[in-house]
């Protein structure tokens, strides 16, 4: 398992980068969550900012979300949003637009990729277009268990 887990991590670390902002043709881009100082740089004593995922980690329950994002987390070029979001499945969070998304991610570095885990979004039918029209080149990784034992291998 941990070494699927790091696999996931590097294909994830060598992907071509995802932009963490919506690409929406003709819309003004959306306002910076940290406000510029005077060089340019985040107003954040630290230099973090909240971005948008990289990476949707979606799956059926009892299938190892909690455990991907956990084991992800570890490394330290992965910032991971503490709460399932429910942003794309819920109507009264998704209602309250991307703003009120991006301020539920982590704070994090601009090299590092910002993941958010919400197993539901594997079972609702409005989901994927919500977050194709938010970014089309995201990420989803998707966990599932069987629910029946897998065949045993045939004989040679």
């Amino acid at each position: 398992m941990a070494a699927l887990l790091l696999g996931l991590l590097l294909f994830a670390l060598q992907s071509p980068p995802v932009p963490s902002r919506p690409m929406v043709i003709g819309a003004p881009p959306l306002p910076s969550t940290s406000l510029p100082t005077d060089n340019g740089t985040s107003s954040h004593p630290n230099g973090t900012l909240q971005q948008f995922p990289h990476i949707i980690i979606i799956g059926v329950r009892k299938g190892g979300t909690r455990a991907l994002i956990e084991m992800l987390s570890l490394h330290s070029a992965v910032a991971a949003a503490q709460n399932e979001v429910h942003f794309f499945d819920w109507e009264s969070h998704f209602q309250k637009g991307l703003p009120w998304y991006l301020s539920q991610m982590p704070y994090a570095f601009p090299n590092q990729l910002t993941v958010e885990k919400t197993p539901a979004y594997f079972t609702s039918s409005k989901v994927p277009k919500r977050i194709h029209q938010m970014n089309p080149d995201i990420k989803l990784q998707s966990t599932t268990h069987p629910h029946t034992p897998l065949p045993a291998p045939s004989p040679h």
